[in-house]
């Protein structure tokens, strides 16, 4: 009887032991679980605020693109009465003005 009963001091001193191996090993993965959320909870939040700063980005280039048409409609209107006011000062200015010679003449 006796020995039977040390088999089974044994054995459970063996269980014992493996139960706090894996009490040990069940620590060790949850605090690397919990380290890994929290890198990817950082990450989240670099993600979140960088996708903030590229709306925001986004928003202010549609305002520019919305006013863009505006202002690129005005300047052209700009330039096309710049040119046409060109256009009619030389017209002026060659008609009839010095160094202009009736049709026929020759220039020798």
């Amino acid at each position: 009887m006796l020995v039977m009963e040390e088999k089974v001091l044994r054995d459970l001193e063996k269980f014992e032991k493996c139960a706090a191996d894996r009490d040990h090993d069940k620590k060790k993965v949850v605090v690397e679980v919990q380290s890994l959320l929290d890198k990817a909870i950082v990450e989240s939040k670099k993600k979140d605020n960088e996708n903030a700063y590229l709306q925001k980005e986004v928003d202010q280039l549609r305002k520019k693109l919305e006013t863009a048409d505006d202002e690129a409609i005005a300047r052209y209107m700009r330039k096309r009465r710049v040119a046409d006011l060109a256009v009619q000062k030389v017209k002026v200015t060659n008609h009839g003005g010095v160094g202009s010679q009736p049709a026929g003449s020759l220039d020798n």
